[in-house]
């Protein structure tokens, strides 16, 4: 009889109990897992078990924020200077996730997660391109910035913005593939710790901070697009 895995299953019930760890839930406990059913889904794919869905429609409207702040910089020499900055940073990025996945195909032992985080990167620079990742990358600093409420943790911010560059770059893992479509179902795949912090690293030694910083300047895009929709909406209730 096999009790690998009893002395874990054990230890979770003395830690937690019967029930789920999540605030306020009484739902059974899975087995082994500190989370129900639910709650555990909720860590795998949002960061957190706590942590709520952010609508897409949230996202867009802090990319087309930062969308109107690049286009209102185009030719704004200290602009130029930030972005010439940020492009040095991605070559060496680049070049740094080529030698690491390149090693790794030579035989260097490696973690197969942190590995997965690489190629998230890889296909970042390959797929999405500098701009599109600057616009998202800054849309989700933005967003934590101005109602950080909207994250439980910081890991589950992490989470968000990393899992949405995922998503964007199209970087697919074969087992998020339909075997028989070969349909890619990465929206409903997880995104693990150390893909994660893996990628996060890399990202975050490219743009650092800079959603947080350009805050106040991507505040006024964000009320003139709250503004003109207001416009547009008072518009069609006097046209109806």
């Amino acid at each position: 009889m096999d009790m690998s895995g009893y002395g874990l299953v054990r230890s979770t019930q003395a830690a937690y109990g019967n029930c789920c760890s999540a605030s306020g839930c009484s739902n059974k406990r899975k087995s082994g897992h500190r989370y129900c059913d639910q709650h555990k889904y909720k860590l795998l794919y949002r960061g957190d078990a706590e942590q709520q869905k952010i609508s897409l429609k949230t996202v867009n409207f802090a990319r087309k924020a930062v969308e109107m702040l690049i286009s209102d910089n185009r030719n704004n020499p200290s602009w130029g200077e930030l972005m010439d900055c940020i492009y040095r940073n991605w070559v060496s990025s680049e070049r740094y996730v080529n030698a690491e996945l390149n090693s790794h195909l030579g035989g260097k032992p490696s973690d197969r997660r942190v590995r997965r985080g690489l190629i998230i990167c890889y296909d970042i620079f390959n797929n999405l391109g500098l701009e599109k990742t600057f616009i998202t990358y800054c849309a989700w600093q933005y967003l934590h910035d101005w109602n950080p409420r909207l994250f439980v943790t910081d890991e589950s911010f992490r989470f968000q913005l990393i899992k949405s560059l995922r998503n964007q770059a199209k970087s697919y893992h074969t087992q998020d593939l339909d075997k028989k479509t070969g349909v890619p179902r990465t929206y409903s795949s997880p995104l693990y710790m150390k893909e994660r912090e893996t990628a996060w690293m890399i990202l975050m030694g490219i743009f650092g901070t800079v959603g947080m910083q350009l805050h106040k300047q991507l505040e006024r895009r964000a009320e003139k697009l709250r503004s003109n929709k207001d416009r547009i909406s008072n518009a069609i209730k006097q046209i109806e």
